[in-house]
């Protein structure tokens, strides 16, 4: 005999923020409580250290008053609410203890990442007036995909990225690597 159904409803950040899920990462993607069933590989954890060691080193060598951290939240209310944990984020202004505004994200993208997962979240972070930058990149190879705010708010794709000798310019955060630099492979 088949298991009963079982009705899912959508949560808010509050109910979202209330829970537990004990060592597990989940996220709030569109209402629904999304649940990692393993712990990222250690080709994604490089890659997430190389951009984070990257994006550091840049911000501190142009003195600005931005961070990049990793297991970092970014609560999102749309019509239904998110509370994403990029990979990387990098925030301006705010102090050690609150984070200031988020101007980037970096989600690695590994094989369990679906489509539409993945197009949610890059609606909701643009949804977020602060964020400039939206890096989604490949974790088992050279290839970025680089969303970026316009001056008028719009949002564009710059052209794709691949191979280790691509470029990733971001003059905002202070630098520009070769791609397999920024993996931390170089």
């Amino acid at each position: 005999m088949a298991d009963p159904a079982h009705r899912i409803d959508p949560v808010t950040l509050e109910e979202f923020e209330a829970m537990s899920f004990g060592d597990r990462k989940a996220e709030l993607i569109d209402g629904m409580i999304v649940v990692a069933h393993a712990f990222p590989t250690s080709r994604h954890g490089d890659v997430a250290g190389g951009i984070l060691v990257a994006l550091t080193n840049a911000l501190r060598r142009a003195k600005r008053p931005c961070r990049a951290q990793t297991g970092t939240g970014v609560p999102i209310r749309l019509d239904r609410d998110y509370n994403l944990g990029p990979d990387v984020l990098v925030h301006c202004g705010g102090t050690r203890e609150k984070g200031g505004k988020p101007v980037l994200v970096v989600e690695v993208l590994s094989p369990s990442n679906s489509a539409t997962e993945m197009m949610k979240k890059l609606h909701a972070y643009q949804a977020v007036d602060s964020i400039m930058d939206i890096l989604l990149v490949e974790q088992d190879a050279y290839a970025v995909d680089h969303w970026t705010r316009t001056p008028d708010g719009a949002w564009t794709l710059r052209p794709h990225l691949s191979g280790p000798d691509a470029v990733l310019a971001l003059p905002a955060m202070g630098g520009e690597w070769r791609l397999e630099d920024l993996y931390g492979d170089g």
